[in-house]
């Protein structure tokens, strides 16, 4: 009986030794994935944003429309696909922001949110993440521009 009940005991330690590992694997994991993801997120955007500055100097304006990008070969046909979310296209939009001074700006704005690109991973943090964005404010998600007020196209990430 003394003997099976070490066993017992042995198991649910293992049992509770591998559940230890895995509460703080878990976050490690996705915080090493969601950086992976987010580095090749960002070198879409700098390539949108690239094209999109070319687009600017040739036409006087931004476009909002992936297709006017690519069938004037200022960008790849793929790089208007948010990586790691079985082809979904990032957000991409165009205004025209008036100054105080009455001065015309184009402004664009090209967003891909948490939920597009780390697909597969855990929901419960990447909720917790885009809570925390939303509740302080921010973007949740990465993107570059803003079309409420000129920021020079930078990243929310620089």
């Amino acid at each position: 009986m003394k003997i099976k009940l070490n066993y017992i005991l042995s198991a649910i330690v293992a049992v509770l030794l591998i559940l230890c590992t895995a509460s703080i694997y878990g976050p490690v994991h996705f915080n090493n994935e969601k950086a992976h993801r987010e580095t090749a997120v960002k070198e879409r955007l700098y390539a949108i944003r690239k094209a999109e500055l070319k687009y600017r100097q040739l036409h006087g304006s931004y476009t909002a429309d992936f297709k006017q990008l690519t069938d004037s070969k200022l960008l790849k046909e793929e790089m208007q696909y948010i990586p790691f979310s079985d082809k979904k296209k990032f957000e991409l939009a165009t205004t025209i922001y008036t100054g105080k001074s009455g001065g015309t700006t184009p402004l664009m704005e090209c967003r891909a949110p948490y939920a597009a690109y780390l697909d597969g991973l855990s929901e419960k943090r990447i909720n917790e993440i885009t809570e925390t964005a939303n509740s302080t404010g921010e973007y949740p998600g990465l993107k570059i521009g803003d079309i409420t007020t000129p920021n020079d196209n930078a990243g929310n990430w620089e």
